[in-house]
């Protein structure tokens, strides 16, 4: 049995790749496997408490995530002004510019994962992806649009995104992905804890896009009409 849950887009999306920097301008095209466990555990940590939390967090950690991309995706380069902290000892701040990217969605986002057979796991797990509002960058909203359980697994559209994924020899659109280690613990990736170093993993995955079109600040990536079912 497998579960599948629907996400639309309601803002730009962006999450930049976990091995750059804080002022890298790069934007992967969608929410990692690490992204979206740590999004179910925040908002298990706001509605049940920590204790919630370490006790779910083993069966967050291990979900095998399978993503199914939009139809269509507009990724748009711009630059912003920004503050930095100054290193001269008589201002706080210094004024620059940084390039940012934005992702916008065009279709539903959908993840495909097994039903667990731990008791009481699924009914847990429905209400926190229901309540998930975005991923990735603060800001980048999400509408849930509901979920299905279904016998047959998922199909050439999804992409296997968890650890471990083998990157097939299909043409498509390369993605640094990251996920949690399988021996990873609360604390590893607790916010709290000041010697937590993340405990995730990066690999890459190919997600079915081909170049549609490109111009001066903006690239369209979409999913060959032949696979759009």
């Amino acid at each position: 049995m497998w579960r599948y849950v629907d996400y639309l887009p309601v803002t730009a999306f962006g999450l930049r790749p976990s091995n750059t920097t804080a002022s890298g301008g790069k934007s992967l095209i969608c929410p990692t496997p690490y992204a979206i466990k740590m999004a179910l555990l925040d908002r298990l940590l706001r509605a049940d408490g920590e204790g919630a939390g370490r006790a779910l967090f083993p069966l967050i950690r291990d979900l095998a995530l399978y993503i199914r991309v939009p139809d269509v995706v507009a990724v748009n380069r711009t630059f912003q002004k920004v503050l930095r902290p100054s290193s001269k000892k008589d201002e706080l701040w210094t004024r620059t510019i940084a390039q940012r990217e934005f992702c916008f969605h065009g279709g539903v986002m959908t993840f495909a994962m097994p039903v667990s057979e731990i008791a009481g796991a699924e009914e847990r797990l429905s209400r926190l992806f229901a309540e998930v509002g975005y991923f990735g960058r603060r800001g980048s909203f999400f509408q849930w649009a509901g979920e299905t359980w279904r016998d047959a697994p998922p199909g050439e559209r999804f992409v296997e995104a968890s650890r471990g994924a083998r990157m097939g020899l299909s043409p498509g659109f390369l993605q640094r992905m990251d996920d949690m280690l399988p021996e990873a613990t609360f604390d590893d990736i607790s916010v709290f804890n000041s010697k937590a170093k993340g405990a995730r993993t990066s690999y890459t995955v190919v997600y079915p896009y081909v170049l549609k079109s490109h111009g001066a600040g903006y690239t369209v990536y979409a999913v060959p009409e032949r696979d759009v079912t």
